[in-house]
């Protein structure tokens, strides 16, 4: 039994707490809403609630020296910082988030001091690389190229449950899901690098034939280029890391975003009372001339309605980014016995000795459990969850900044998530279709 400092205690962290205390591991659960912390820790013993600021890092030194491992849920601007006191402290990291630039920076000292900085073992980063490292290593060792991969993973409502516009609940970080679509994206097509600005990425979705119950769309994913290298593919033609959404919530997000919805920029002394005065300021129009600027689709008109943004709705937040993600928070809730799914799919284009072309396609469909955890609390929390587990055990020993695109890594933690019936359904499919949707991104 060891002990766990976990720092965050929100939308993903209850399936991660309930596999370590099951372990029985103690664990120390630190968050800036006490209350949140002492609902995951309630009823049981060796969980101990506390109130945090990661931003003290005095604090956060004395809670890591008494800590053999520390899990970093909260936001990602704070891991580099949580990060640096681990390596001070001597204590491992495990995060579910991107490894950034800073992250990677810190390698030599992680590996001087001893510890693994283990990032990016959630779902999406996470459960994709590992089970995409599976099928290209195993590709490999049967002497076969990787010509293209497609990645696609989205966190979306069950079908059954998507009843509303934008074909969207949260089920993680609502400003997570919305900075998102602020990001360029780059990927390789056909040996080309293809560019996509911010402005244009909602506007680029294409359809996604996922199986035949589900037609979704998807958008490319901020920087696949760096893939290439970290998945030990040099060989690869296409590459391409991608967001699943249903229709509908492209075309509602752009125009957000063309309105000047996403942005950061603070009200100050400007802070509008209402939706209709917030719409009005950003748009420089009356509200007659905004509905007429929707390019004169109704349907736009009357979902930018339904979410009260034509409303004497108070507005809430500092910025418009914060206002229209705590309006999406409250009209985009998920009810009682409504089940949220991440649905992920990787297709890959291998090729054999003799230049023959094989399409292998690997699909993981998981829904959440009505009335218990969430398809993406449990995606996201399992993996870290083994993944520190294992760390403890001594079964991972590997040091320094990583990512779990190593077998060391991905094998244990695909094995032991394949108990709890988490697991990707690999097929090969004889199908000239498949190349002709690669070859049209």
């Amino acid at each position: 039994m060891a002990n766990i400092l976990l720092l965050g205690a929100g939308f993903v962290t209850g399936p991660l707490v309930d596999y370590l205390h099951k372990k029985e591991h103690t664990i120390t659960i630190g968050s800036q809403f006490l209350s949140e912390a002492e609902k995951l820790a309630a009823g049981r013993s060796h969980l101990f609630p506390i109130q945090v600021d990661v931003t003290n890092d005095d604090e956060l030194a004395n809670l890591a020296a008494k800590a053999d491992l520390v899990i970093s849920f909260v936001p990602f601007q704070f891991h580099v910082a949580v990060a640096r006191i681990c390596i001070a402290q001597k204590v491992p990291l495990v995060t579910a988030s991107y490894a950034h630039q800073d992250m990677w920076a810190l390698n030599e000292a992680a590996k001087e001091a001893d510890i693994i900085l283990l990032n990016e073992i959630g779902v999406d980063p996470g459960i994709d690389h590992m089970t995409a490292m599976k099928v290209i290593h195993e590709a490999h060792d049967k002497k076969q190229k990787v010509e293209a991969l497609v990645s696609w993973c989205g966190g979306i409502p069950a079908p059954e449950a998507n009843n509303n516009p934008l074909g969207y609940k949260f089920s993680w970080s609502p400003m997570a899901v919305l900075t998102a679509v602020l990001n360029e994206a780059k990927y390789y097509s056909r040996g080309k690098v293809e560019t996509i600005a911010a402005k244009d990425l909602l506007s680029s979705m294409r359809d996604v034939p996922f199986n035949e119950e589900l037609q979704l769309t998807g958008y490319a994913n901020r920087d696949s280029l760096g893939y290439r290298e970290a998945y030990e593919i040099p060989e690869v033609q296409t590459l391409l890391r991608g967001t699943l959404r249903y229709p509908g919530f492209a075309a509602i997000i752009h125009k957000a975003k063309a309105i000047g919805l996403l942005s950061n920029t603070l009200f100050n002394d400007a802070k509008p009372s209402n939706w209709r005065e917030l719409i009005a300021q950003l748009s420089d129009l009356s509200l007659d001339q905004l509905e007429s600027s929707f390019d004169s689709d109704p349907e736009l008109v009357e979902n930018f309605a339904w979410m009260d943004c034509f409303s004497d709705r108070a507005v809430a937040g500092r910025s418009p980014i914060e206002a229209f993600c705590a309006l999406l928070q409250d009209k985009l809730q998920y009810e009682e016995n409504e089940q949220d799914m991440i649905a992920m799919q990787h297709r890959f284009v291998l090729t054999d000795e003799n230049n023959n072309k094989i399409f292998h396609r690997s699909t993981l469909v998981e829904k959440g459990d009505v009335g218990g955890f969430s398809a993406m609390a449990k995606t996201v929390g399992y993996p870290a969850a083994i993944a520190a587990d294992l760390i403890l055990k001594g079964q991972i020993t590997r040091k320094g900044v990583c990512i779990p695109v190593t077998q060391d890594i991905y094998e244990p933690v695909l094995q032991e998530l394949e108990k709890l019936n988490i697991k990707m359904v690999e097929e090969i499919v004889n199908d000239e279709s498949e190349a002709s949707f690669l070859n049209h991104l």
